[in-house]
Parts: C-alpha cells; sequence; structure tokens
C-alpha cells in the first residue's frame, strides 16, 4: 500500500465536516452522511453512492477489509486519507470503533416507479434502531420501498446507517411528507391501504393483499392516529397469543412484509 496523506488534527477541514455530521441538525441540512465500520464503507463503494473520502487507522488500512476498502476507492477515485486513533474516536459513534469511516454524499429521494409493487409507511417512527432493521427487512422481504412521514427519526443518523446494515443504501425511500400527502399518492396509484392496528382489525393472514399493497406502521407507544386509520382501505393486525399486548415497531413491520411477500406459499 502506498504511502498516505496523514491527518493529526481535529481542527482539519475535512475532519470538522465529518464531526458536523454528528450533530443532528447540522446533519440533517447537509448533503453528506457517516458511514463507520469495514462493512458499511464497502457496501457504500459497491453503490453509485457518492464517497467524498475514507478516514482509517493505520492498522485498519492493513486489515484485509481495509485493504479491500483501499483497492476499491483507488479503482473510484476516491481519496483516502491515514488518521490517527484520536480522530477515529472523536469522530465515532460507537463504543469499540473499528477504525475506519467515510464521508458519502446522500442518496436521493425516490417514488417507486412502475410496476408498483409493496411499500412500507412509517409515521412519526423515532426509534433508529428501529428504522434500521425495518430497511434491511424491507429489502429482505423484496419491499419497493418506504416512506417516511415528518417527525421520523432521520434515515441518516449513524445508528440509522448501522442497523440498515447497507439496505439504505439500496431501498428507495421519501421522507418529510405529511400522511395525506402519501396517501394521496397511494390511492393515486391504485394501492391497497393497510394499517397496522390492535383495535377493530381484521387478522392479517385473512386479507387479500395485491401486489400494490402499502402498510402503515406507527410509532412505538403511540400508534397510527385514528384520523389515519380511518383513511385506509384495511384495519390490519398481527395474530398474536399469550398475553403480549402489541410488538415492537420493527418487529411487526417485518411480519407484515414477510407475510405480505410470501404468505401465498406458506402450508
Amino acid at each position: 500500500m502506498p504511502s498516505l496523506s496523514v491527518i493529526q488534527s481535529v481542527q482539519n477541514s475535512m475532519v470538522k465536516h465529518a464531526y458536523s455530521l454528528k450533530v443532528p441538525k447540522r446533519a440533517k441540512d447537509s448533503e453528506d452522511f457517516l458511514c463507520e465500520g469495514f462493512h458499511l464503507v464497502q457496501e457504500a463503494l459497491a453503490t453509485p453512492l457518492k464517497c467524498r473520502y475514507i478516514f482509517a487507522t493505520k492498522t485498519a488500512y492493513h486489515q484485509p477489509d481495509g485493504q479491500k476498502i483501499f483497492e476499491a476507492a483507488q479503482r473510484a477515485k476516491v481519496r483516502c486519507f491515514e488518521v490517527t486513533s484520536k480522530i477515529i474516536d472523536y469522530l465515532s459513534d460507537t463504543v469499540t470503533p473499528q477504525g475506519i469511516l467515510a464521508v458519502v454524499g446522500k442518496v436521493p429521494a425516490q417514488y417507486p416507479l412502475e410496476p408498483f409493487g409493496r411499500v412500507l409507511a412509517l409515521h412519526q417512527l423515532q426509534d433508529a434502531g428501529n428504522l434500521g432493521t425495518i430497511f434491511r427487512s424491507a429489502e429482505a422481504f423484496g419491499f419497493q420501498g418506504v416512506f417516511l412521514t415528518d417527525g421520523c427519526c432521520d434515515p441518516f443518523n449513524p445508528k440509522v446507517v448501522r442497523a440498515s446494515m447497507g439496505s439504505l443504501f439500496r431501498v428507495p425511500f421519501v421522507q418529510g411528507g405529511k400522511w395525506e400527502e402519501y396517501q394521496g399518492w397511494f390511492k393515486e396509484k391504485g394501492y391497497l391501504t393497510c394499517a397496522l392496528a390492535l383495535k377493530d382489525s381484521r387478522d392479517l393472514l385473512k386479507v387479500s393483499l395485491p401486489s400494490a399493497t402499502v402498510f402503515w406502521i406507527g410509532a412505538e407507544g403511540a400508534g397510527l392516529p385514528e384520523s389515519l386509520v380511518q383513511d385506509c382501505q384495511e384495519r390490519v393486525m398481527i395474530p398474536m397469543v399469550g398475553k403480549t399486548e402489541s410488538l415492537n415497531a420493527a418487529i411487526a413491520a417485518s411480519l407484515a412484509m414477510f407475510w405480505a411477500r410470501f404468505g401465498g406459499q406458506v402450508s
């Protein structure tokens, strides 16, 4: 590996920019986000996303995954810098950093394209881990997109990015709209709108789901507003046994997506 430019000060302009992406308001307004760890940096380099630059310690670059990242970065003409462990600790959002991170251009918003398939809509979901898991499940179960209303957690929050394991880079999504705006789009495009709700709901396993179906998932605890539930064509629930009253939002979303994708094939 050739010698790299070494950055040792947190006052460096690129380090300052990377650090600003940890500040929620500044991160929301920026065109970039932070991508930390070997796996996520590799995933980012494997997509059309614009990787601005990569920071890693000398030790990280000499790891097998670090060498692969450096070679991929060279092919993509992405600038790589060697930084101190102190800088990695300063920028990292994890307890035990792997010693590598990248500043990457954000995924552009994208509505699903025809032919329309299954999508998920999230209303004011604020838990970062849940949101990242939902993106991962959406990709696993072949969902075409995710709609995030205003009040949802920022999808570029470092915890969301980590929990998505790279799915955030590949599953199209739009964010920041009102639920009424999204509902209007769903109805115009012919989607079956389904609200996941516990009260007065039909068993999900008994509802016929066309390919163009949207599931609405509410915030942890608060659930969906009744006005939104009433505006949906179906009110559905995941059947449960025992004394459990409700499911974690990510688990509920994942089960609904699994059934929508594979339910017709389950004996």
